[in-house]
């Protein structure tokens, strides 16, 4: 019988965005409005934030519009904030046991092709899934936009060099020039202003001249929820030794919030959107 996960009543609806259909799609429409992107990319691979659509929602629609839609399937790889559950399991990386998934938006099926190939059974662990927030909000927007494309969600818990030389090496025998692939992640935690804004501008540099994310993040000198994640996809065949664009900042605050450059303000979190260089 088939599995789906439905993606109602949880702490993240009406706190991070919408329960009902339509305040979804009106408030996409109205972003587009102002933050449509003017052209199309031929990259497959971004960088998006997850948090409250208050604030992300602008780097979203800007990004997802900017998408061709010539691929095949989604792979989503997101953080666990939880940390790891189970400290005994020799696994680092987490598939859903489900088929689908069911949001306010339509349904998503998962491809299960991809899923059953090149994950093992035991990396199937629901618990990953149920209260992380960072999935959820791209679930709806590639529903809207994309339609019926099949996703491949992975909860990711990279912390080690080897964890992400062994996370790319699963990577690379399935995303393909088919492949879109988004990597869920924010540029900096709920800290003062000063760190925030240093580390910050440190990741974005990092990002720009492919540094070595992990080891910056071990000496606390940048600070992303994704930066293991980033890691392991700039060590796959298809993207190695390649830097990024950082396209648009969102700065979370207790003051009214804009895309923005970077600046210096009250406690906060910087969200970012970023994509792959074609070089």
């Amino acid at each position: 019988m088939r599995k789906m996960k439905k993606i109602e009543k949880t702490i993240h609806q009406d706190i991070f965005y919408p329960s009902n259909e339509n305040e979804i799609k009106n408030m996409i429409e109205n972003c587009e409005k102002k933050y449509k992107a003017n052209s199309k990319t031929d990259s497959k691979l971004f960088i998006l934030p997850h948090a409250s659509y208050e604030f992300i929602l602008p780097l979203l629609v800007n990004t997802f519009t900017s998408i061709k839609n010539d691929f095949d399937k989604v792979v989503i790889i997101a953080p666990s904030h939880l940390g790891k559950i189970d400290q005994s399991s020799p696994y680092n990386l987490f598939i859903p046991s489900y088929d689908a998934i069911n949001t306010p938006l339509g349904i998503l099926d998962l491809d299960k092709n991809v899923i059953e190939d090149h994950f093992k059974e035991d990396m199937k662990n629901d618990t990953y899934f149920e209260e992380e927030s960072s999935f959820e909000q791209l679930y709806l927007l590639i529903k809207h936009y994309f339609g019926n494309k099949t996703i491949v969600p992975i909860c990711a818990i990279i912390e080690n060099a080897k964890q992400s030389k062994d996370f790319a090496s699963i990577l690379n025998t399935f995303v393909d020039d088919r492949t879109l692939v988004l990597l869920s992640a924010n540029a900096s935690s709920y800290q003062n202003s000063s760190l925030s804004y240093t580390k910050t501008n440190n990741f974005i540099k990092a990002l720009e001249n492919d540094e070595r994310l992990l080891q910056l993040q071990r000496k606390n000198i940048i600070d992303s929820c994704g930066c293991g994640i980033i890691d392991s996809i700039i060590k796959t065949k298809k993207y190695k030794n390649k830097s990024w664009i950082v396209n648009l900042i969102e700065v979370e605050s207790k003051i009214s919030t804009s895309i923005t450059k970077v600046n210096n303000v009250k406690k906060c979190v910087y969200h970012l959107s970023a994509t792959i260089k074609d070089n």
